[in-house]
């Protein structure tokens, strides 16, 4: 059982890190004993990949893209895929300790690529994007990164725990909506960013509180999911200009109470200059907006769980303190 804290906490980012390999390691664990007589090739394909997550290892963001990919082949009895997602699995890096940032499309990015592929499939809105565009992007990046580290130390800890790698990315040519940031609950550790909607350390910093805001989500749904709302209803987002599930909704209210947070102990912290401090005041403001909007819809529509609805009170509970 994990804390529902609103604050950002470092310790329970490391605890969800270590449980979202446990459990990839025992359900990979259940698959090869499964498949032992009558697939042997997967348990055999298998078979190095637990063994570096027996030894407290961690994957890169792929393997756990890959992990769906299997089981999905498995249920469907296609043989011949659930062999060929288990040897892709066997080659499966250690998650680096270092930030990984990659262009999508790059040819440093073609595993990830590959699996983003695989689970996105062909209209996924984030498209690759030529390095020669942003080619500064990574500094300021890290520059954003830094920022949190020296404003808002708590935050920065939990992000580079649970983020290891960002993908920039853009959408489709003709795409009528245009991401700026993005997460996806089968890709652990993985933001996608796109340059051109973040020009100065202080918007990284805010949309990093942002995406680090939806995977903290992502792991705390391990027991039960947020809200009970099924898929097919769709409702007005604070962040969205298209009516989205419920589930999208709640997520978006509780990261605009993140991206405020940010904000506001950024320009409490001495770290921002002046014109810095003003901009992430401004930012807070609209960041508290969107959570109001949101959380209306919440009230009125949402049909919360009992870890959904405390999560997000928790959440309200510090907006009104404010």
């Amino acid at each position: 059982m994990f804390s529902y804290a609103f604050a950002p906490n470092a310790q329970r980012a490391r605890d969800l890190d270590r449980v979202r390999h446990s459990d990839l390691t025992h359900s990979l664990k259940h698959i090869t004993d499964s498949c032992h007589s009558a697939l042997p090739a997967v348990t055999a394909a298998l078979a190095p990949v637990l063994e570096r997550l027996g030894n407290n290892g961690r994957l890169a963001t792929e393997a756990f893209g890959e992990y769906y990919t299997l089981t999905e082949a498995l249920l469907a009895g296609d043989h011949a895929a659930a062999i060929q997602s288990a040897q892709r699995l066997s080659r499966a890096e250690a998650r680096s300790d270092d930030l990984i940032i990659r262009y999508r499309g790059a040819a440093d990015n073609v595993t990830l690529d590959h699996a983003l592929d695989r689970r996105l499939g062909e209209d996924s809105e984030f498209a690759p994007l030529p390095q020669e565009e942003a080619p500064d992007f990574p500094e300021l990046l890290h520059a954003g990164f830094d920022l949190l580290r020296d404003g808002f130390e708590e935050l920065y800890h939990e992000t580079r725990t649970i983020v290891h790698q960002v993908v920039l990315a853009q959408a489709p040519e003709g795409s009528k909506l245009e991401f700026d940031g993005a997460s996806h609950f089968q890709f652990w550790g993985l933001l996608f960013l796109n340059p051109r909607h973040h020009k100065t350390r202080l918007a990284v910093a805010e949309v990093l509180a942002h995406e680090a805001g939806h995977s903290l989500l992502f792991g705390l749904m391990r027991d039960e999911p947020l809200v009970k709302n099924p898929e097919s209803e769709r409702y007005s987002s604070p962040l969205r200009i298209d009516p989205r599930p419920m589930e999208g909704i709640y997520h978006a209210t509780f990261v605009s109470a993140r991206m405020a947070l940010a904000m506001e102990t950024l320009a409490n912290s001495g770290a921002l200059t002046a014109a810095e401090r003003a901009e992430a005041q401004q930012a807070a403001e609209k960041d508290r907006e969107n959570f109001a909007k949101g959380i209306s819809t919440v009230h009125e529509h949402g049909d919360m769980t009992d870890s959904g609805k405390q999560i997000m009170d928790n959440a309200e509970a510090w907006i009104n303190q404010g």
